[in-house]
């Protein structure tokens, strides 16, 4: 018997555009799709921009009947390894008593172009 699926939308328009959803959630998982900060957000440092993107993601999880002691993987994508300190501080602050698997990893670019920093999670709700 299949699990029903749960779409969740942060009304962000690159979803429809691109098709995709923020969130999903299938069963007891969930799955957040790679998150940036966004408008005002995007001017501040890797820290800023890591925080609001974590915010973002605690919102869809919320959506999806799950939060942020739920995450059991995150991936986290930098512009710039020198942004390393700021983005795990602001980690920590989100995950450091779950400490969920975490893969970090430097890519060229991200969208929109001035995202420094963007996070996906996966999360298994448990209780």
């Amino acid at each position: 018997m299949s699990q029903p699926r749960l779409s969740i939308s942060s009304g962000y328009p690159f979803e429809d555009t691109y098709g995709y959803a923020r969130a999903v959630r299938v069963g007891n998982q969930v799955f957040v799709s790679g998150t940036t900060a966004r408008g005002a957000d995007l001017d501040c440092d890797a820290y800023g921009q890591a925080t609001s993107a974590i915010g973002i993601l605690a919102d869809a999880l919320r959506q999806a009947g799950a939060d942020l002691r739920h995450v059991v993987r995150t991936v986290v994508y930098v512009t710039d390894m020198a942004d390393i300190d700021a983005v795990a501080r602001a980690h920590s602050g989100a995950f450091g008593s779950v400490r969920p698997a975490s893969t970090l990893v430097k890519v060229a670019g991200l969208t929109p172009a001035t995202a420094r920093v963007e996070i996906e999670v996966t999360a298994i709700v448990h209780d």
